[in-house]
């Protein structure tokens, strides 16, 4: 393996050393979850860089990293990070166990190891969070959560996962809790828009016409009169062809995504309106439900919010309002029956625990007193009841 056996004369053990040294990425600053307040650094590919990383950033002895090594022939390092007199020994102990417990070939990044551990592969709902931030995983890591790191890749596993984190930006503990609240509250619109508005459209335009104004209903009409195709056809050649066009510009050379962005959002949509193939109307919609999807923070649950899209789409085709709401109602039900490591996927609302302590919305960073409950950690208390004693003797 290249690493180097240190014997010291008496000692009845010896020492591995690792003193290999290959060529490799520099830190840098990341590339999927940009901020503008807050630090600059990235994970990368050396699973040694990445725990130097933590440990710069945890300065506690407390922190316990243990190497596992997966895969019979591939033998990928996996590093399984938490802080000893925090985590909750159950969770740390499960987390060990499966990851232990994996009799593959080969394990070569992240996203596998994500799919061999989570409990309940039969929807797209991700339940392990994925992040390329140290700061974001040493915020977790201080929360009690267990943190699990790839040779070879730069994204660490953190575990287990609510709802809630696949909606928090790492930037919203960096600002005042009033500008992230108001961020947070632009995301959880940007998440109905994402999956309702096309369904919306649908379901008003087929079933519940008499919901528009006059004005609008008639410019409506106008606008799909000489349309040839039915709405749910109209409506799937427009999602499917944004979600084309999204994909080429993530293949296409980084010179030529924008030019592909712009070509596709604008010349071709301007053209399907010219040749009677879609309503104006529609572009829009499909425009804004495009521009909301990038406002989730995580990218593996933007994509499914996506997926889900297309269902309640034609839901709302085959029965309105009614196919829509009885969607929402077994989409809940999958959400609330979901758990990660043990933990309610939907926890601290189903069941409902110390929301003011752990919910999605953030207090003054003065009253964030205690450690999320449904995590049952060794050490409940987060700071002090009196954290400013400068201020407050």
């Amino acid at each position: 393996m290249g690493n180097c056996l240190l014997f010291i004369d008496t000692l009845p053990i010896a020492f591995n050393i690792d003193v290999k040294g290959f060529k490799q990425r520099e830190i840098s600053t990341p590339n999927n979850e940009i901020i503008i307040k807050g630090p600059q650094e990235a994970f990368v590919e050396n699973i040694r860089t990445n725990t130097s990383l933590l440990r710069r950033m945890i300065n506690n002895e407390n922190l316990i990293i243990e190497n596992i090594k997966v895969g019979s022939l591939s033998k990928t390092n996996c590093a399984i990070c938490y802080i000893q007199n925090i985590a909750n020994t159950d969770l740390v102990a499960e987390v060990k166990y499966r990851i232990s417990n994996l009799e593959i070939d080969s394990l070569l990044s992240s996203g596998e190891l994500e799919q061999l551990i989570e409990e309940d592969n039969k929807y797209s709902i991700p339940q392990i969070l994925s992040t390329e931030r140290p700061d974001k995983a040493t915020k977790y890591l201080y929360g009690g959560r267990v943190v699990v790191l790839i040779g070879g890749n730069p994204y660490a596993l953190i575990m287990p996962a609510t709802f809630i984190d696949f909606i928090v930006s790492p930037e919203d503990t960096n600002l005042k809790f009033q500008f992230a609240n108001f961020l947070k509250f632009l995301r959880l619109i940007a998440i109905f828009i994402t999956l309702f508005l096309p369904a919306f459209y649908v379901a008003i335009t087929c079933f519940h016409q008499e919901l528009l104004p006059t004005e609008l209903l008639f410019s409506l009409l106008a606008s799909r009169e000489s349309v040839p195709f039915p709405i749910i056809f109209e409506i799937l050649i427009m999602e499917i062809s944004f979600e084309l066009i999204r994909e080429a510009g993530l293949r296409v050379p980084s010179p030529l995504g924008p030019t592909i962005g712009i070509v596709g959002a604008l010349v071709i949509g301007q053209a399907a309106v010219s040749a009677s193939i879609v309503s104006p109307i529609l572009v829009i919609v499909v425009a804004i439900t495009a521009v909301a999807s990038f406002a989730i923070p995580d990218f593996s649950f933007g994509f499914h919010l996506r997926l889900m899209r297309f269902l309640f789409i034609i839901l709302g085709y085959i029965a309105g309002f009614f196919g829509i709401a009885l969607g929402i109602f077994v989409y809940l039900c999958i959400l609330t029956s979901l758990s990660s490591f043990g933990v309610p996927y939907m926890a601290p609302y189903a069941p409902v625990t110390k929301i003011n302590e752990s919910g999605y919305f953030l207090d003054p960073v003065w009253r964030r007193e205690q450690r999320a409950d449904y995590l049952n950690t060794k050490k409940k208390q987060a700071q002090n009841h009196i954290s400013m004693k400068w201020k407050y003797k």
